[in-house]
């Protein structure tokens, strides 16, 4: 009897195996379940709300403050293509493996391009930088550069934004993640130039 069932179980296992394996062909990741962090139309419909009648006015008065009234329009939303984020979570992916260290997620910091900026119409916009994260001792999900890491030693973004901290305040400006007005740029593993809407 118990030759039977166990014979029973593993068909069937076998049989399930066969139809999920064709389901995975569609998709690169095996759960493709509506995530938990999934929200309603009503839930979004009142985050925009809030922001469009607080944080939005006060950045498109700062828009129009700072272009003379040429350009009042804050960044609405930031694109990426669909390929270009899989082949970032494949990037941190492969260098979090080649370190052996354990990728937890990624970090989505709110920062700015400088007013120097090379493309003037992204001078002054709100831009996104996503960035891989790690747990470091007891500091749970912080941003870290496995570019600069040891084997199983992971080393914060921080770090090494601190050599690009503002002199005076000693404090790191996440506008400035990227050290944009030096000739020789230091490499991250940090994600960013998506397409800012607007400009349009």
């Amino acid at each position: 009897f118990f030759l039977f069932l166990f014979s029973i179980l593993i068909t069937s296992c076998k049989k399930e195996a066969i139809q999920t394996s064709s389901s995975e062909d569609s998709s690169c990741y095996p759960n493709n379940d509506r995530p938990i962090q999934a929200i309603s139309y009503q839930e979004m419909a009142a985050m925009f709300k809030e922001y469009n009648n607080g944080q939005r006015n006060v950045l498109n008065d700062y828009r129009a403050k700072i272009t003379k009234g040429e350009d009042s329009v804050a960044t609405i939303s930031v694109f990426f293509k669909l390929s270009e984020l899989k082949q970032y979570i494949a990037y941190i992916e492969r260098l979090s493996k080649e370190k052996e260290i354990d990728l937890t997620g990624v970090r989505i910091f709110t920062s700015a391009y400088p007013s120097d900026y090379e493309k003037k119409e992204l001078q002054n916009r709100i831009s996104y930088i996503i960035a891989p994260t790690t747990n470091i001792g007891d500091a749970k999900n912080v941003a870290y550069e496995p570019l600069k890491s040891s084997l199983k030693k992971p080393v914060s973004m921080k770090s090494i934004l601190d050599k690009y901290a503002d002199e005076n305040t000693k404090n790191v400006n996440r506008a400035s993640f990227f050290p944009l007005n030096m000739r020789e740029k230091e490499p991250s593993s940090a994600l960013n130039r998506g397409h800012n809407n607007p400009p349009y």
